[in-house]
């Protein structure tokens, strides 16, 4: 049984609720971090982030359109990337002014909220996951990698740094919508011409809001309501060098994991076998229990278990889930439709303690510091300190996490074990339903301080508002990405020699055939947002004010005048 759990572990790490990524043939990306990850979608079994979000949608009474699938004509360059064997097109954001290709993104908002456990943030996914952020090494697959790289950083995941990701991706939201309402408030006189740039617009503001949901939603599962040790940072690790700091992020990582609960790893035990991974702190044990922020216990569930949520959980994580996403959805200018929701929600602060202040109890802690499993219908558990676990876990490590754990590594591993599993239980027998070892309790791990200690976002994160500045690189790409609902902001950007630009550049005799399409087709989106049917200032067709005029009153325009819309008329100046 050893050599086959051993081997299992090996597989990809467990999420907070379940995020998955399916192929078009609806089977597990492969690989599974990445650039894979980015160019497939994230709707299937087990993608618990996304159905949370979609139930958030529905009773906050959103209408159905900000949910539906949407599209990204994203104008990118010919440079390639490698995935597997194969080659494929990059789906990084070229300047329009550069742009000889044309990648067509399709995604859902409730998808994104699944998005913090393949991407670094909105922008490494606007990225296509090519780029590595922050850490140390530039092999874009072992970057995304989430048990050699992402999972060691994802301390943002567990309580208390949630709150303060889902406050700062909530903010960028009510940003975003903020915007939109600018936006809409200024294409009234349109008479709805512009209506689908306003609700692309919407739909990128709600994108916000499920990223940092995800946050949100990770604050509900029970593995979650506790202080794992680690900064989102891989920087503020302790260590000489950047590979010791990685050793004690994978480490303290994997130790993290097993605490919060190992089924969606250990659940894939090979088929012949008859093991049931029922191990806590996510399953439905008894001694399974949070303690709220007002007090109040109880019986809780988290990880691939959502459809067991206990009712005091389900109420209050979608009467803050809902209040979130209302919030951020009546700052817009509500083009969609109004929203309408359902009876028997609370309004409350979706980034107050009433969201985020719910802790495992101490006894629930130590009733996750063991792999529980069932063979031949038998119960069966492991303690995290016992001989085979505390030499199993460096083996995972080196194997899986991609670090040497030289021989002083391991000792001092096993040594910071057995002292907080010893602290635990001493704790849990002294106070069972007390909340010191949720609140930082544990003390440090291996020099690694609980995540309450580590108050910087990470380097990683998506930029404030607003984007599209140039010397804003990550914001940058996100306004080309969603280009139509940032159409403000290229309304102000783009004068004379950038339209000039975009219309030498689509007349460029090197350019193959697809390089010439994606150059006349950028240049005349933008063209014909900033084209006036007619000779001048003083004589144009009003009853045909370009998406700019509205937006940017005082910016420049191009004056054609001639048959056909002001799209044909942009196509054959920019193409002629």
């Amino acid at each position: 049984m050893r050599r086959a759990l051993l081997l299992t572990l090996l597989a990809a790490p467990a999420f907070g609720f379940e995020s998955v990524c399916y192929d078009s043939a609806n089977h597990y990306c492969s690989p599974a971090a990445g650039p894979n990850t980015a160019r497939n979608r994230r709707v299937g079994n087990l993608d618990e982030h996304r159905q949370l979000f979609v139930t958030t949608l529905q009773k906050a009474g959103l209408p159905s359109s900000l949910s539906a699938p949407q599209t990204l004509d994203v104008y990118t360059s010919s440079s390639t990337v490698t995935i597997g064997s194969a080659v494929v097109p990059t789906l990084q954001p070229a300047p329009f002014e550069e742009a000889t290709r044309v990648a067509t993104r399709t995604f859902t908002a409730p998808e994104l909220a699944q998005l913090p456990d393949f991407s670094y943030a909105l922008w490494d996914w606007a990225s296509g996951h090519e780029i590595c952020p922050e850490m140390d090494v530039i092999d874009p697959v072992l970057c995304h990698d989430f048990a050699s790289h992402m999972g060691p950083v994802n301390s943002n995941h567990f309580a208390p740094q949630t709150q303060q990701f889902y406050a700062r991706y909530h903010q960028r939201a009510l940003d975003r919508a903020a915007e939109c309402k600018t936006m809409a408030t200024a294409l009234a006189p349109s008479g709805g011409r512009f209506d689908d740039d306003l609700k692309a617009c919407e739909v990128e503001a709600l994108s916000l809001e499920a990223v940092g949901q995800h946050f949100l939603q990770d604050a509900w599962s029970m593995g979650h309501m506790w202080q794992r040790w680690g900064s989102p940072n891989l920087s503020e690790f302790p260590g000489a060098t950047i590979d010791e700091k990685r050793d004690r992020a994978v480490l303290t990582a994997l130790v993290s994991g097993f605490i919060h609960g190992a089924r969606g790893v250990l659940q894939a035990l090979p088929n012949w076998t008859t093991y049931d991974v029922n191990d806590a702190m996510c399953a439905p044990w008894p001694e399974v229990r949070f303690v709220g922020d007002d007090g109040t216990i109880s019986r809780g569930v988290g990880d691939d278990y959502l459809g067991e949520l206990t009712p005091i959980q389900s109420q209050r994580l979608f009467d803050c889930a809902t209040s979130g996403v209302l919030e951020v959805y009546q700052a817009t200018g509500k083009v969609s439709g109004p929203a309408s929701p359902e009876a028997g929600l609370e309004t409350v602060d979706p980034t107050g303690p009433g969201c985020f202040g719910q802790r495992a109890t101490n006894e629930a802690i130590v009733r996750g510091m063991e792999i529980d499993l069932k063979v031949l219908g038998l119960q069966n558990s492991i303690a995290l300190d016992a001989r085979f676990a505390s030499w199993m876990l460096p083996q995972v490590a080196r194997a899986s996490g991609k670090v040497p754990v030289d021989n002083h590594t391991k000792n001092e591993f096993r040594l910071s074990l057995m002292r907080v599993t010893t602290l635990a239980r001493v704790a849990a027998k002294d106070d069972p339903n007390g909340t010191t070892l949720a609140n930082g309790g544990l003390g440090d791990f291996m020099g690694v301080l609980p995540n309450g200690q580590y108050a910087n976002p990470g380097g990683y994160e998506d930029p404030s508002l607003p984007w599209g500045s140039v010397s804003n690189a990550n914001g940058l790409t996100l306004a080309r990405a969603f280009h139509r609902a940032h159409a403000s902001d290229w309304c102000a950007a783009l004068g004379q020699p950038q339209l000039d630009a975009l219309k030498a550049h689509a007349a460029d005799v090197s350019l193959d055939t697809q390089g010439k399409a994606a150059a006349c087709a950028i240049c005349t989106e933008l063209a014909s947002r900033q084209l006036r049917v007619g000779t001048s200032a003083s004589q144009y067709d009003s009853s045909k004010e370009p998406l700019c005029g509205y937006l940017d009153p005082s910016g420049t325009f191009l004056y054609l005048s001639g048959t056909g819309t002001p799209t044909e008329l942009a196509a054959q100046w920019c193409c002629p």
